[in-house]
């Protein structure tokens, strides 16, 4: 490619000194000897030694060579090329694709907002924690529901959640749902995949196909005769043939059986002049109970369908104040610190997979979060006004469509007797899908073939869609289009009939949402004053562990958001999604050759979700053998919080006698060295046997150790006949070391967003991919990308268990980890684990002569990627001294490192009183050190003046917050009058960096003894 098309990077690499490091790795080939000297050993290849000879990878890899910045950066523009994006495209459906704003990209290139972690230490997360109120906030406007929760992965899996909040709140353990037939068909297939193996069920209740709408006789029939059992009526607001339903009626016929309506909507056409919000939907206004959507296309393009934003409502009002506590995923909630400033927190925290484990409402951990910050910069950079013209453009636009393409011959609306907003279905001459193929060659999506959602249809039922992307110019080259391809149309009408195709007012918003209208460049200040509030693993060392906090270059953003690959529409003809495709085909081949095992799937959006795969697979390998009796899940007591929350989404009900498990999740214990305890499994294969699924082991666990008897745990578990799952969150420890299928590995995900660089974004998106054994093949879920003569395309697996996702999962993150892929090469993903695991065990013995290693029994075990450290038995006993308790100690010491201007580690887990942390590859040995003096110098400070930890944190913008007070009076939105106030960090990160260890240490001491001599 001629570098006369190759756009200019919008950053200067030059200025960032580990975007231009070979492998995105700044230490030097001498510091890396040195840090081999100081763990004790002669190069990078004996750091995986203890590691089972026949279970490892032999080099080199299958994978590629690196590419160098400059030819990664051509390469990739040069395959978002490979995508031919149209001139006009009317394709919509289940993606609408709206005008991305102005300020999208801006907050977009806060990289402290960008790459920040899950605000769960809110005193230096308050800018990620003050956006996503913004967005509960303006979608609490648009829908008039009370609580908004901030974010799903996307409209399908929020819609499974629903039904599971639903079920939850059932007084009589109803657990049948009716779904209308009207439902976008790709969300009804995730519902299906989902709900299979789970107590939940559900019917279709078809179309009335004169009207495009669901049949309301045949549902009002079938509710009354699903009587005490019905939980739940799920609707859309517009169908998907674009259709609008009677909403009123609908939640009406809900209540009156004592159900839930469940509705799902499309939030843009909720502004003021839009339609009806669901908090007002029912004769009596009472609205409805629970609301999803997709709040993708609010934000950000549609990147082949992801990353999504799942909007998730339910009902805080008086007559529903508990039902937000079956509700899953996160809330952001309105406290105060100790000083009453105001400040935002994680609220009902405890509903959460990593404190009720197996009781979880969800098994959610990584969603959408950085989506939701996007989302609400686009509707506040919008405003009242920008919403409700971008809304009245696409109804503006739908109409004029409706008026050209019926003039003509042989095109017709297909329900003309319903209304309909921005998306309509018209029935044209012949076949559809031939004329979609002929406008393509032409340069235009026409639409989407919705002829199969239509059972007396003839193949000739075309959906097309509309936003504020189209202009009347739009439609006069779609009638151009259409005029070369069926004929010249009729004479337009003299004028059109007012009040033509419109939308009565019982279906419309009658009252304005009432957003406000703020100034661009107050915005832009405000945004970027809120990301300073966070801290980057840009700047330093994040030591979180467990979460692989490394840093996200630069370079994978600006790809991931060229033209080629950002505008593509999932629904496009594959024809033009060529380019796309490739990258999905080489990230499935890549995979198997990292993984040593033969399939890899890309639609999964999360690692928690990766684990649902996982097992939705075991149970379809099951199931086709006639093993329906498997109803256990073997997992180790220090696992991930989402392993057993996953094992009961997936329909793993753990029941109890006393202390006896009759079903569900059975803990595996934990040997003295941290490690699975091999005499314990095989003691509960003969208590169960012939009734384990599977097992689910972290590898490295929790820990950071390596589990070296996983091998014949993975065979006692086949012998029984079950299955074995690989939690991969920490496969930054032996990515391109350890051969899973040698390890007898059945199904292992890998987080995009740890291992493979994507930014974590105050909570998400993440991403996953899942890789399996030959066994699984046949059942995988979504679309394989399969290479042929002609060119890539999609296949579906044999028996394939459904989709987990409306469409290709979060696309937009494969982008980024391929590019990540190919500059690291067969080389550097070695390096890159090797170097993570060295920076483990190079911090870790600068720190365990100052503070004891958990597990005690294992503190001589290798560490791979991460530690557990604890406080000494004299420092715990001077705090006690101090009236901190033990319980509160580690958690105080943690918001020390906040002080020091690190991000805290893991804090009490797997250990009640560790401190997790891992360092990660992404810095020199003289940060390093940096960081590890400021651990010991905080063990010091603490020694000398205990007191310190009862008024930690000092310089972040807010003290430590009363999240007792928060939850116990829950604030879930505020009206939107003014900008917020952003309040000043005491010490900015930056500065805190660049202050020496000492200076930090005795203005610690300074501000905590101000603070205790003030409320003495």
């Amino acid at each position: 490619m001629s570098n006369n098309h190759i756009p200019p990077l919008p950053y200067d690499s030059s200025a960032l000194p580990r975007e231009r490091a070979r492998h995105y790795i700044p230490v030097t080939d001498r510091e890396i000897q040195n840090m081999c000297a100081a763990v004790g050993v002669e190069g990078l290849d004996d750091l995986f030694h203890h590691i089972p000879p026949d279970c490892r990878l032999v080099p080199p890899l299958a994978l590629p060579e690196e590419l160098p910045y400059d030819a990664l950066y051509e390469h990739m523009v040069a395959q978002s090329a490979k995508n031919r994006l149209p001139d006009a495209s009317f394709v919509g459906d289940a993606l609408p694709h709206y005008a991305v704003h102005d300020l999208v990209p801006f907050v977009a290139g806060l990289r402290e907002l960008l790459t920040a972690y899950t605000p769960y230490q809110p005193e230096r997360s308050q800018g990620t924690l003050m956006t996503q109120w913004l967005y509960q906030s303006c979608l609490v406007a648009l829908t008039e529901f009370e609580a908004i929760n901030a974010s799903q992965y996307d409209r399908a899996t929020a819609l499974v959640e629903a039904l599971h909040t639903a079920a939850r709140l059932s007084r009589h353990k109803r657990t049948h749902f009716l779904l209308a037939g009207s439902l976008f068909p790709q969300d009804v297939e995730v519902v299906r995949t989902l709900l299979q193996d789970t107590l939940l069920t559900f019917d279709l209740v078809p179309i009335d196909t004169a009207h495009g709408i669901v049949a309301l006789a045949a549902l009002e029939e079938q509710a009354a005769a699903c009587g005490e059992q019905l939980a739940g009526i799920v609707f859309p607001q517009a169908g998907s043939l674009g259709c609008l339903e009677d909403v009123d009626r609908l939640t009406d016929l809900a209540h009156a059986q004592g159900a839930k309506a469940i509705v799902v909507i499309d939030p843009m056409l909720l502004a003021t002049g839009g339609l009806k919000p669901p908090g007002r939907f029912g004769s009596e206004g009472q609205g409805a109970d629970l609301l999803v959507g997709e709040g993708q296309p609010l934000a950000i393009a549609p990147h082949f369908g992801g990353p999504g934003l799942g909007i998730f409502g339910v009902r805080f009002n008086r007559a529903h104040r508990q039902d937000i506590r079956s509700a899953p995923g996160r809330f952001v909630g309105a406290g105060t610190d100790r000083e009453g400033r105001a400040a935002k927190l994680l609220v009902l925290s405890t509903r959460e997979q990593h404190i009720r484990r197996e009781k979880a409402t969800s098994n959610i951990c990584t969603n959408q979060g950085f989506v939701t910050t996007l989302a609400a910069a686009a509707i506040l950079g919008r405003g009242e006004q920008g919403m409700q013209a971008s809304c009245a453009r696409g109804h503006e636009m739908a109409r004029l469509a409706a008026r050209t393409l019926t003039r003509f011959h042989g095109v017709e609306l297909a329900f003309p007797q319903t209304p309909f907003w921005n998306t309509l279905t018209v029935t044209v001459p012949g076949s559809s899908a031939a004329l979609i193929e002929a406008a393509r060659q032409h340069g235009i999506h026409l639409g989407v073939d919705v002829s199969a959602r239509l059972p007396d249809s003839t193949g000739n039922h075309l959906q097309l869609s509309f936003s504020d992307v189209h202009t009347p110019s739009d439609i006069e080259r779609l009638s151009g289009c259409l005029t070369g391809l069926i004929g010249a149309p009729a004479p337009e009408a003299a004028a059109a009939v007012t009040g033509e195709f419109s939308v009565p007012a019982s279906l419309r918003r009658q009252t304005p949402a009432q957003l406000p209208d703020w100034d661009a460049d107050a915005l832009k200040t405000f945004f970027a004053a809120l990301s300073e509030q966070n801290i980057s693993p840009d700047l330093t060392c994040y030591p979180l562990g467990s979460c692989t906090m490394k840093y996200n270059p630069y370079l994978h953003e600006a790809v991931a958001n060229l033209p080629g690959f950002a505008a593509l529409h999932p629904e496009a003809p594959v024809a033009d999604i060529q380019g796309t495709l490739e990258v999905l085909y080489e990230i499935q081949t890549y995979f198997k050759a990292m993984t040593g095992l033969a399939a890899v799937t890309t639609q999964p959006v999360a690692g928690a979700q990766g684990e649902l795969v996982g097992l939705k697979l075991f149970q379809a390998y099951h199931r086709s053998r006639g093993e329906t009796r498997r109803d256990m899940v073997l997992i180790p007591h220090s696992a991930h919080g989402t392993n057993p929350a996953t094992a009961t989404m997936a329909g793993f009900e753990t029941m109890h006698r006393g202390s006896e498990v009759l079903s569900g999740v059975v803990e595996i214990e934990a040997g003295p060295n941290g490690q699975m305890n091999l005499e314990h499994v095989r003691e509960l294969l003969a208590r169960y046997p012939g009734r384990v699924a599977g097992v689910m082991i972290t590898n490295p666990n929790t820990s950071g150790v390596f589990e070296l008897h996983f091998r014949q745990v993975a065979d006692l578990i086949h012998e029984d006949g079950g299955l074995v799952y690989m939690d991969g969150a920490n496969m930054n420890a032996i990515a391109g070391w350890v051969d899973l299928g040698a390890l007898g590995v059945d199904a292992v995900h890998n987080n995009l967003h740890k291992t493979w660089s994507i930014p974590h974004g105050g909570g998400g998106p993440g991403d996953a991919i899942v890789a399996v054994s030959e066994r699984l093949v046949p059942f995988l879920p979504g679309d394989q990308v399969v290479k042929t003569a002609e060119g890539y395309v999609l296949e579906r697996a044999p028996q394939s268990i459904g989709s987990v996702h409306r469409h290709f999962g979060n696309v937009a993150h494969k982008i980024r980890a391929y590019t990540y892929l190919r500059a690291l090469g067969r080389e550097g993903v070695r390096r890159m684990s090797a170097m993570a695991v060295l920076a483990a065990r190079y911090v870790h013995t600068r720190l365990k002569d100052h503070f004891p290693t958990l597990p005690e029994e294992a503190a001589d075990s290798p560490r791979m990627h991460e530690f557990i450290i604890t406080l000494p038995p004299a420092t715990f006993e001077r705090l006690e001294a101090a009236g901190i308790h033990r319980n509160k100690a580690i958690g105080l010491f943690g918001k020390l490192f906040l002080d020091f201007g690190f991000h805290a580690p893991t804090v009490s887990f797997p250990e009640a009183e560790g401190l997790m942390i891992e360092p990660t590859e992404s810095y020199t040995q003289a940060e390093l050190d940096r960081f590890a003096d400021a651990v010991i110098l905080m063990l010091h400070l603490v020694d000398a003046q205990p007191t310190i930890l009862l008024t930690v944190p000092h310089f972040t913008p807010v003290d430590k917050i009363d999240d007792v007070a928060a939850n116990k009076q829950l604030v879930l939105s505020e009206p939107l009058m003014a900008l917020p106030e952003v309040p000043p960090n005491r010490i900015a990160p930056a500065q805190l960096a660049a202050m020496p260890l000492e200076a930090i240490a005795k203005a610690i001491q300074e501000a905590s003894s101000a603070r205790l001599e003030q409320h003495h």
